[in-house]
């Protein structure tokens, strides 16, 4: 340490430099007879300069600072160069793919970006006079063949399948439906009874939500693999919907009909009218309608 008056100390440290500085500032303070200063606090990095701030901002970018292992870094921390492990197969493209979520097929169904039809009953038909023939085709006008002959044309036409605020995805009015029309066919493979614990089985094994309607004691629809849009219609304890079995040509068919007036933009639910359980299997109804039973079963 010098001074341009000529001043000088020489010492093997730092610490050591200063100490030897403020001990003949004290000596000529106590010749002058002044009062002593403390230096307590004081070392000789802060004496230099080193812990300002703005020099340890410029220091930690100097060459070679991230070697510095012992020392923590407060405004330029290095990065950590981790190799990863060896993979234990080689390379990650001979792993086995394993999915983060289970498997939906239908996730796109419920996808925030499809809006269902706008809900509003106080809006008039404005279209009723172009569907008034298909209408017609699936009303309680013409015989029951004739109007599940239609059905399939005019089905697409009237529903469709968006996120629904009851659970996952469900079935919406895509225009005003009347009351007692033929809504849509529940379709899928006609299996025998003895054949759905089987199936129900299989597919909770590899994740696929089962879709399954029962006909009468000896036949079920399995809708999960063979479906359309009618395996989303969701529970609801005050319906606007309900199932018929009718028999067209010999061959029993599913059919939902519209129990009221139906407007664009409604959910179209019916009852699943499941068998009462105990408590340890009850499943919780989310329709919430005023007269919810609170429980599907």
């Amino acid at each position: 340490i010098s001074s341009d008056d000529g001043f000088q100390i020489c010492a093997e440290s730092i610490e050591d430099a200063w100490k030897s500085l403020t001990d003949k500032v004290q000596e000529a303070r106590s010749n002058a007879r002044l009062k002593q200063l403390s230096f307590a606090g004081v070392n000789g990095l802060r004496m230099l300069g080193i812990l300002h701030d703005a020099v340890v901002f410029l220091i930690e970018q100097l060459s070679g600072a991230k070697h510095c292992r012992n020392y923590k870094f407060r405004f330029h921390k290095p990065e950590e160069a981790n190799e990863p492990p060896l993979n234990p197969h080689g390379s990650a493209r001979a792993e086995v793919h394993l999915r983060k979520s289970a498997f939906d097929m239908f996730n796109f169904l419920a996808s925030k970006h499809r809006q269902p039809p706008e809900y509003n009953p106080n809006d008039e038909e404005e279209e009723e006079v172009q569907l008034k023939s298909a209408r017609r085709a699936t009303s309680m006008d013409l015989p029951m063949p004739m109007r599940f002959r239609h059905l399939k044309k005019t089905s697409k036409e009237a529903v469709g399948v968006y996120r629904s605020p009851i659970h996952g995805r469900g079935l919406f009015c895509k225009r005003n439906i009347d009351a007692g029309e033929m809504v849509i066919e529940y379709a899928g493979n006609v299996i025998r009874s003895i054949q759905t614990d089987k199936r129900e089985k299989y597919y909770d094994s590899k994740g696929i939500g089962c879709y399954m309607f029962r006909i009468d004691d000896s036949e079920v629809v399995d809708a999960t693999m063979h479906g359309n849009a009618a395996r989303f219609i969701n529970h609801s304890c005050e319906p606007n919907c309900y199932s018929r079995v009718i028999n067209i040509d010999g061959q029993k068919h599913i059919v939902i009909f519209a129990m009221r007036k139906i407007y664009r933009g409604e959910e179209l639910t019916y009852d699943y009218k499941f068998p009462i359980e105990d408590a340890s299997n009850k499943l919780p109804c989310n329709c919430g309608a005023k007269k919810c039973r609170k429980f599907l079963n």
